[in-house]
């Protein structure tokens, strides 16, 4: 009988191989055993050949790290399979007969993962990782761009999640830097998406080089598919055609902030999905009726729990209008800031029981009847009922220093509130202060003003306060001291991250105010006292002294060898949120989660 012709081709290549040299049969073996794992076909035949080729001598390296390669992906992926079918075995017998102690004994050992001999960093999943650079300062997370891609795609999500572009100042690198971010959202999708938060800082006269400058945004705005949350800031205010603009590209933002001047934004009510709505107008003169904030409030009445009204209280306004919307009761956030705060509204605020945060910045049209509504609170059975799910309190009063009972009432207002975690009291009398300290033992976060800073005021105040503190700002009038040395005594805070000392009578040394000699003797001895204070606090990452901020960065070896590395000022101007802290708390502290910077930095005093 005829051979077939298959059989005369296997014969064939049986004979061909036969002829081959070692190198180009070991070749062979290889690409078979890699054609064999692409298609799933893993298996005793594919490592044979594997086994064979790794045997052979004089290989060329890279094509052994090729079959190494192969092969560890491929035991590892059928080892996770057989893991897999295993559990769903042992979950089988677990419906079956959940007191089976070998089923028992199975799930409940403890597993040996593959790969345990590697160190405990090169397990972890992701999900630790990302926890882990969550808590790092965006100065030091920067370092994981040049560990590895692994690192590097954690650190990009937490470093570009919020983009501010700067268009109008004189620094040309700030306009170029604009240009390129975004030149490289309308070419690089993936870096597209990596911003959630996007921020445009304007200063500009109107003009041609304005309508350039929009054009350019409005071009790149359907590029950043990923946006949450936007903001406008500065000069010209966002008027109606930009409003459109960014209607029609992200209609879903769930936060908006407009920050300038004037409220120009004729048609902002059209978004109808907003969490948070911040809105900066120092006057009622612009192109937009006052009315469309309550429209604005009433649209979004479903979803909206932050809002953020700024005013100027050198000139006339009011919120009323505004605090007629029912969407105040259903708040969780509210901040009012320089500002006039008329009884109506504080009113609905006292009726707003969802806060949780609340910031009242600015003068009481009737403080005695202010007064009177904070001290009506009550407890009934551990609940008070005014505010009763209140956890960070900011109130700063412009005015009102000699109100006293002002303040008093807003001290039982606040007696007794565990779970309070941020305060910040503004100058409210120290002695009010320290009796209602003693009883906050939820309270992380600090802002407070002492008149006479002494070695007994200090340990007073570490007295009154939980051992768990995180963020502190501490400014006196005047101390016995220089206020560095009183450093020492918050180290029985052991999570302290954040700390800011700050005296009225100090200033930082400016050079046109001295010769240059005494400029440099003066700004050595600036940086050794504030160098002085994360010395004593190794738990310190962050700095303020005097109005400046400065990240922390420590010797690896002896973490009480230190470096300050000083921060960017914030900007008065446009009233930007500035620098990175490393976290919320901290933010919240140096009052730079509100649209104003009521208070200059050391270096512009």
């Amino acid at each position: 009988m005829a051979s077939s012709p298959q059989d005369e081709l296997t014969r064939t290549v049986l004979l061909a191989a036969q002829n081959l040299s070692t190198c180009q049969k070991s070749e062979f073996l290889l690409q078979t055993a890699l054609s064999m794992i692409d298609s799933g076909r893993y298996g005793d035949e594919v490592e044979r050949y594997l086994e064979v080729f790794l045997a052979t001598p004089n290989m060329d390296p890279d094509k052994v790290s090729k079959a190494l390669m192969a092969r560890g992906c491929a035991r590892r992926a059928a080892a996770d399979k057989l893991l897999t079918r295993a559990h769903q075995d042992f979950q089988a017998v677990a419906k079956l007969d959940p007191t089976n102690r070998s089923m028992l004994a199975q799930i409940q050992r403890d597993y040996n993962p593959p790969f345990s001999s590697q160190p405990a960093h090169r397990r972890a999943p992701p999900e630790i990782w990302e926890m882990v650079a969550s808590y790092i300062p965006r100065f030091h997370l920067r370092t994981w761009l040049y560990i590895s891609r692994f690192h590097r795609g954690i650190a990009a999500r937490l470093i570009f999640r919020t983009i501010d572009v700067y268009f109008g100042e004189d620094n040309d690198n700030n306009l170029n830097r604009g240009l390129d971010i975004f030149d490289r959202v309308k070419h690089d999708p993936v870096f597209a998406k990596l911003v959630r938060t996007l921020r445009i800082h304007w200063s500009y006269e109107e003009g041609d080089l304005l309508d350039l400058m929009k054009r350019m945004f409005r071009e790149a705005l359907p590029a950043f598919k990923a946006l949450q949350e936007f903001e406008w800031i500065g000069y010209p205010e966002m008027r109606q055609d930009m409003i459109q603009a960014v209607l029609a590209t992200h209609p879903n933002l769930h936060g908006l902030g407009l920050i300038g001047w004037h409220f120009d934004a004729v048609g902002v009510a059209g978004f109808r999905n907003l969490r948070q709505f911040t809105l900066r107008a120092e006057d009622d003169d612009g192109f937009a009726d006052m009315g469309e904030v309550r429209e604005v409030l009433d649209q979004n009445q479903e979803t909206l729990v932050h809002l953020t009204l700024g005013a100027y209280l050198m000139r006339h306004h009011s919120w009323d209008p505004a605090f007629q919307s029912v969407t105040i009761q259903k708040l969780t956030h509210l901040d009012l800031v320089d500002t006039r705060i008329s009884h109506f509204v504080l009113t609905r605020i006292a009726h707003a029981q969802n806060l949780q945060s609340l910031t009242l910045h600015g003068t009481f049209e009737r403080p005695g009847a202010a007064g009177v509504v904070f001290g009506s609170d009550h407890v009934i059975e551990g609940q008070h009922t005014f505010l009763p799910q209140l956890q960070a309190f900011r109130f700063i009063m412009v005015g009102h220093d000699d109100e006293i009972s002002l303040f008093q009432s807003v001290v039982s207002f606040l007696r007794r509130r565990s779970h309070l975690r941020r305060l910040d009291l503004g100058d409210c009398p120290w002695d009010l202060v320290k009796k209602l300290l003693a009883g906050l033992t939820g309270l992380r976060v600090l802002r407070v003003r002492i008149p006479k800073l002494n070695d007994q005021t200090a340990q007073d105040l570490m007295a009154v306060l939980p051992s768990s503190m995180i963020a502190m700002h501490l400014s006196v009038a005047m101390s016995d001291q220089p206020i560095n040395t009183y450093a020492r005594y918050f180290s029985r805070f052991f999570a302290l991250s954040m700390l800011h000392l700050a005296s009225a009578s100090v200033r930082r040394p400016q050079p046109n105010l001295m010769a240059e000699k005494d400029f440099q003797v003066q700004s050595d001895a600036w940086t050794a006292q504030a160098k002085s204070i994360p010395s004593v606090l190794p738990t310190l990452d962050f700095v303020g002294w005097h109005g400046e901020h400065y990240v922390v960065v420590r010797d690896e070896k002896d973490k009480h060898m230190v470096e300050l590395k000083e921060l960017p000022a914030r900007r008065r101007l446009d009233c930007g949120k500035g620098v990175d802290l490393g976290s919320e708390d901290a933010c919240w502290l140096e009052r730079k989660d509100v649209p104003i910077d009521y208070e200059m930095s050391g270096l512009e005093c």
